[in-house]
């Protein structure tokens, strides 16, 4: 049986400390921004559903791990950062009491920025554990993170895209071990392929537009345009416009629906667009076709 893995507003309940910062309540796609006051406590960490950046303030102490084996330690403190990989259960402790921040970042979005790096899904991420290393990029992140849930300000939002997406393949670069697949197979994952598809169907009726389509699976709208491409053999818009004819015929299949409300529900500007739309790409003009079938 498959166990639940832990989402970030979750972790107090295997780490107890006292919330001093919290970005949750903000619309940040696939990063997380915490910052904790902790007594000094070993500590059972669970199946994490996002890698960890763990980043320390103020005065040093010994920062001791185990996953089962032996222990290991090293020394954390102001400028030293932590890594914990997700899914995988371990035990820390530490002798006193600590300031620290927590970066979650999702396996989602670290799976689709290694998927524009290497043109294909990689067939496994590995990602160790650090316990005590520097590393002036990661700080960094922390420190504009904080900036923006404290101050925020107009394109926040890209900010925000731009910080996780660094993090993402600085990740990649520097902590993971990577297996490719020899077959480039499919342009996106099966959970992309799921998600492009259900915003599609469910929103037929509406302008769907580039970046809705680009934010199901994490990529910029130039990458995910070429990437869609590739798959499906058309553009993103012209790949909605049959998707959309193709729900027109079968409505009208069933023949109890005005033209007119066939062309509004199939996400037509009205029935002379539907009409020209439909004549380009069945070759019979929606009656037509009705009568025929």
């Amino acid at each position: 049986m498959q166990q639940t893995l832990v989402a970030p507003d979750k972790i107090p309940e295997w780490i107890p400390g006292e919330m001093t910062l919290d970005s949750s309540r903000h619309d940040w796609k696939g990063i997380t921004l915490k910052g904790y006051h902790y007594d000094r406590q070993e500590v059972a960490i669970p199946l994490m559903r996002d890698y960890m950046f763990v980043a320390y303030d103020g005065a040093p102490t010994t920062m001791r791990r185990s996953s089962g084996g032996p222990w290991q330690s090293g020394k954390v403190g102001s400028g030293k950062i932590s890594l914990l990989t997700r899914a995988e259960q371990s035990t820390w402790a530490w002798a006193e009491p600590i300031k620290v921040r927590h970066i979650y970042l999702a396996h989602d979005s670290l799976e689709a920025t290694a998927q524009t790096v290497f043109g294909r899904d990689p067939q496994s991420v590995e990602i160790d554990d650090q316990i005590a290393t520097e590393d002036p990029l990661i700080l960094a992140s922390f420190q504009m993170l904080e900036t923006e849930l404290k101050c925020g300000g107009i394109g926040q939002r890209l900010m925000i895209d731009t910080l996780r997406s660094q993090l993402a393949v600085h990740l990649l670069r520097h902590y993971a071990k990577i297996t490719i697949t020899g077959d480039r197979g499919s342009a996106f994952s099966p959970m992309q392929l799921s998600r492009i598809n259900d915003l599609i169907e469910s929103r037929l009726a509406e302008d769907i537009s580039l970046d809705d389509l680009a934010e199901t699976t994490g990529l910029s709208a130039f990458h995910f345009s070429r990437q869609f491409k590739a798959e499906f053999g058309l553009a993103p818009y012209a790949y909605v416009i049959r998707k959309r004819v193709a729900k027109a015929q079968e409505m009208l299949r069933q023949g109890k629906t005005a033209h007119k409300v066939v062309a509004l529900d199939c996400g037509f500007s009205d029935q002379s667009h539907f009409c020209r739309t439909f004549r380009k790409i069945v070759g019979t003009t929606p009656a037509q076709y009705q009568n025929d079938t």
